[in-house]
């Protein structure tokens, strides 16, 4: 399936934008794009800033998609196109895990009394204990690894209101 991705410098955007038709894949620690009809954008999970939901309104509806800020000053915007014969939304979903599974998997935590690794099942965080695994909320995990936790799970919540608004 395909996705729709659209890069640009940080200090001038383009007036009028223009996305590109992209797949995507994890290859260790980088993440690459490959574009169509030709081209490559390949750039390491660290050197991730910022991930952010964006309305992009320029679109007739206005779709929702997720904007990389990366070290360098180079933005990255990814949205999903339209066609439901070449795009599919739970391709957004997979990309979010793949950039935040480094981040939060693996993880120790302490939730309630109990200690284990936090791992991402399917749409969700959940506590891996020794013989349970426990759904956890995201105000229950403190520190740097909880803001990681919060902002997975909110832009899951920002993306899925699209499918929401539609039915």
């Amino acid at each position: 399936m395909w996705i729709d991705i659209l890069t640009y410098p940080s200090t001038s955007p383009p007036k009028f934008p223009k996305f590109r038709r992209a797949t995507f894949r994890l290859e260790g620690k980088r993440l690459i794009f490959n574009l169509r009809p030709m081209g490559e954008l390949a750039f390491n999970l660290e050197d991730v800033k910022e991930v952010n939901g964006v309305t992009l309104t320029l679109f007739k509806p206005p779709r929702r998609g997720i904007k990389l800020t990366l070290s360098w000053g180079q933005e990255v915007i990814v949205s999903v196109g339209r066609n439901p014969l070449i795009y599919d939304k739970r391709d957004m979903y997979k990309l979010l895990r793949m950039i935040f599974s480094p981040l939060i998997e693996g993880a120790v935590a302490e939730v309630n009394g109990r200690v284990g690794v936090l791992k991402i099942l399917d749409n969700q965080v959940a506590l891996v204990t020794q013989g349970n695994v426990i759904p956890i909320k995201p105000d229950e995990i403190k520190g740097e690894v909880g803001e990681k936790v919060r902002k997975f799970l909110s832009l899951l919540k920002f993306l899925s209101k699209e499918n929401q608004e539609k039915q």
